[in-house]
Formats: structure tokens, C-alpha cells, sequence
């Protein structure tokens, strides 16, 4: 007799259950196989549909943000600010808009999006790839010579984009070039801002941020006071290089920082005026009264 082992579909060995007994258990275990497995495929099948829906709501949610976005065609158009296969499509770029009607079936799971550019002779839709990469806005910018044909695209050269916001793009074009900030950093490579300093060195009332500059010598940081809530126009940059005592680079200075130094509170200075005009009856205001 062989001495090879048996399995449960062989004849039984000598003192081995008998062969229905054998049988049934394998249906058992056959039976209690399958239903695991069904129940595991249900599992998966359900959590694979709970990701799928949730990564919908997800993209649904980036996609309303992408329509509305403004930060994203400001970069776009100063990255293809030098092309010239753009500018032989449309003349010189006025604005970028967000291609909607190219984007309904292109927006899940993606950061791929098409955008249209409208110049002084025409308009032409690109596709721009979103970097997810630190400082880099593109990994990748595509011109669409067909629109009826999105997949025939061509790669178009840009330039690095050097801020993360209209706000920082504003700053960047008026400290460039300055000297204090080019002893500090060298060429100014990107500016940024910066969150935690924003919120240590601005006050809630303030129209002002804190942004971060990095240059190929190193990084500092500067202060900057916007002539308003919109945050797009500089009216002064302080160089934040020791933050308790800024150096002024671009604008007036603070009036009310200047008397704070000098000792002084705002209050004080109105009332010591008031007190002048009282004491003089030849001021200016006093003189345009007489007349």
C-alpha cells in the first residue's frame, strides 16, 4: 500500500472517518468559503463604491473652487507671459478664463484643467497641469490647436512663476529689483505668504501681510501694508529682518508706528494739535475761516 498522503477526495486510510463523513465536510468547508468570500467581496465592493462617491463629492467640491478661481489664471498668464507660440494664436494675452465646457468631463481625479487665453487677436485654450510641488505652480502647460480635438495637444515652454498669490505677485514686481532685498537674498526667486508671522507681527485691523522672500543667497521676510481690504495694491513694504525694528523699503512710513517710537500715542498728537491751532489764531484753518 502506498504511503503517499491522502487527501479528503481519496479512499479513507485505515482508522480515518468514513468517506461520507469526509464528504461532508468538505462541503461544510466549501460552502463556508464561498459565503466568506461573497461577504469580503460585498465589504470591498461597498468601500470601493463609499471611495468612489466620496472622491466625487471631493472633485465636485475643487471643481466649483477651479471655476471661481482667480489665483490660478493670474499665474497661468504670467507663466505663458513669454510664449510665442501664444502669441502668434491671440496677440498679446488680456485675460485667461477658467474652459467650463472643457472641464465637465476632465475634472475628477485630476489637476489637469483647460483654460481659455484671450488676447488682442484671438483666443486659444490651453491645458495647464497643476504642481503639487512646493513654489512650483505647473509641472506642465499644453496648447490645444483644435478645440473639437482635446487629446491633440502641444507643450508649451514657460517661465517659473516667483509668488503664490495676485497679492504676493504685486510685491514681488516692486522689491525685485531692490537693493536691500538683493543684499539679503540675492535674485528673488519666489515670494510667499507666511501664515504664522501674518498673524505674530499684523494686528486684525490691519491690511497687512507678512510674506516670505527666497532669493538664490537665502530667504527673509518683508511686511506689507495694502491701501486696502482687497489686498491688491502695496502702499508699504517693511524689510522684516529684525521684526521689532522694520526697515522701511517702498512707501511712507507709519505714521502711527512714529509716534509710538517718538513716545506718543495717536490721541496725543491730535489733542497737542488741537491745542496749537487754539494757542495760534493765524493757522491755516483759522485763516481760511476768516476769509
Amino acid at each position: 500500500m502506498s504511503h503517499a498522503p491522502h487527501s479528503p477526495y481519496t479512499q479513507p486510510v485505515p482508522n480515518s472517518p468514513s468517506g461520507g463523513s469526509s464528504k461532508n465536510t468538505v462541503i461544510i468547508v466549501a460552502i463556508v468559503s464561498v459565503t466568506m468570500l461573497l461577504m469580503c467581496g460585498g465589504v470591498l465592493g461597498l468601500g470601493y463604491y463609499a471611495v468612489e462617491r466620496l472622491a466625487k463629492e471631493i472633485n465636485a467640491v475643487n471643481y466649483d473652487y477651479m471655476i471661481d478661481d482667480e489665483e490660478t489664471p493670474h499665474a497661468l498668464m504670467y507663466a505663458l507671459s513669454e510664449n510665442e507660440t501664444i502669441r502668434e494664436q491671440v496677440g498679446e494675452i488680456e485675460s485667461i478664463e477658467f474652459a467650463e465646457e472643457h472641464n465637465v468631463d476632465n475634472s475628477l481625479y485630476s489637476e489637469n484643467y483647460f483654460y481659455r487665453v484671450v488676447g488682442t487677436d484671438g483666443d486659444a485654450i490651453v491645458r495647464a497641469e497643476v504642481s503639487d510641488k512646493e513654489e512650483v505652480w505647473f509641472d506642465r502647460v499644453d496648447w490645444v490647436p483644435d478645440e473639437t480635438d482635446l487629446d491633440t495637444r502641444v507643450e508649451l515652454e514657460t517661465i517659473p512663476v516667483p509668488f503664490d498669490s495676485t497679492s504676493s505677485h504685486e510685491t514681488y514686481e516692486l522689491i525685485k529689483d531692490d537693493e536691500t532685498i538683493k543684499s539679503e537674498v540675492g535674485t528673488v526667486s519666489y515670494v510667499s505668504y507666511d501664515w504664522e508671522l501674518t498673524d505674530e507681527y499684523t494686528s486684525i485691523e490691519d491690511t497687512s501681510y507678512v510674506l516670505q522672500v527666497r532669493g538664490d543667497a537665502g530667504k527673509t521676510h518683508v511686511r506689507v501694508a495694502f491701501d486696502d481690504y482687497d489686498y491688491e495694491t502695496p502702499e508699504r513694504i517693511e524689510l522684516m529682518k529684525d521684526p521689532e525694528n522694520p526697515v522701511l523699503i517702498y512707501g511712507e512710513p507709519d505714521k502711527k508706528l512714529e509716534m509710538l517710537r517718538k513716545g506718543s500715542s495717536p490721541s496725543d498728537q491730535d489733542l497737542a494739535e488741537s491745542e496749537a491751532e487754539v494757542a495760534d489764531p493765524d493757522s491755516s484753518e483759522n485763516t481760511e475761516t476768516g476769509e
